[in-house]
């Protein structure tokens, strides 16, 4: 593999593959994605991002951006395990970020089957948590590790957000903070970065500093 490597930067850690799924679109996967990549970045992860989704947009984001930190490979879903299986021989890779449409079918299957953990986004409504709980169901038919996230809650709502990580809890793992919805994703998307970047001092990006060091967290139980 061609791979701009900052050796500087290597944490010297396992590869792991972190997949985003949720089977409705909206609930965020691909700003989370793009955020979560540039935090494990910043903490010193080589990372490689894959854009599973028909539509593009962490494949446009990875254009987008200026930095050369994550590396963007594409790749069709056929050939998602071959390249697990090369990066993993190349040995420099320490995470792989994949992103997937927000139907689970064949394709997203794939990247569900490669994942040490797949992250779930849920927005506190009543269709996110109908949809998510068909995802959680295939992911425990495919026996994968997964966590649910609370995405784009509102304080305003704090009730419905409590009623919704009730609900979760109820189906599976579920990260104990959630990500409020705030304009510095939609910012920092734009620009190709990561909100902690953007605004690195902001809530938003402690929400996902936060989120990153319990999802690495989380990826370093694996046996």
């Amino acid at each position: 593999l061609s791979l701009y490597v900052d050796k500087s930067a290597w944490s010297g850690g396992a590869m792991r593959v972190l997949t985003m799924a949720a089977q409705k679109g909206g609930a965020g996967k691909t700003t989370l994605a793009a955020s979560l990549a540039v935090a494990a970045a910043k903490a010193g992860e080589i990372v490689v991002s894959v854009d599973l989704d028909p539509q593009g947009s962490l494949r446009e984001w990875s254009e987008r951006r200026e930095a050369r930190d994550i590396i963007y490979q594409p790749v069709e879903a056929a050939g998602l395990a071959d390249l697990v299986r090369r990066l993993r021989a190349h040995g420099k890779t320490t995470l792989v970020m994949i992103d997937t449409a927000g139907v689970i079918g064949p394709e997203v299957t794939v990247a569900l089957q490669q994942a040490d953990l797949a992250l779930l986004p849920v927005r506190p409504s009543l269709l996110d948590l109908t949809a998510t709980r068909r995802t959680a169901e295939r992911l425990d038919s495919l026996k994968r590790r997964y966590a649910f996230v609370l995405n784009q809650t509102q304080a305003a709502a704090f009730a419905r957000v409590e009623d919704a990580a009730e609900a979760l809890v109820e189906i599976g793992p579920l990260y104990p903070g959630s990500i409020a919805l705030r304009t510095d994703h939609l910012d920092a998307m734009t620009l190709g970065l990561g909100v902690t970047e953007w605004r690195p001092k902001g809530l938003a990006a402690e929400e996902i500093a936060e989120l990153w060091a319990w999802v690495k967290s989380k990826l370093e139980e694996k046996a």
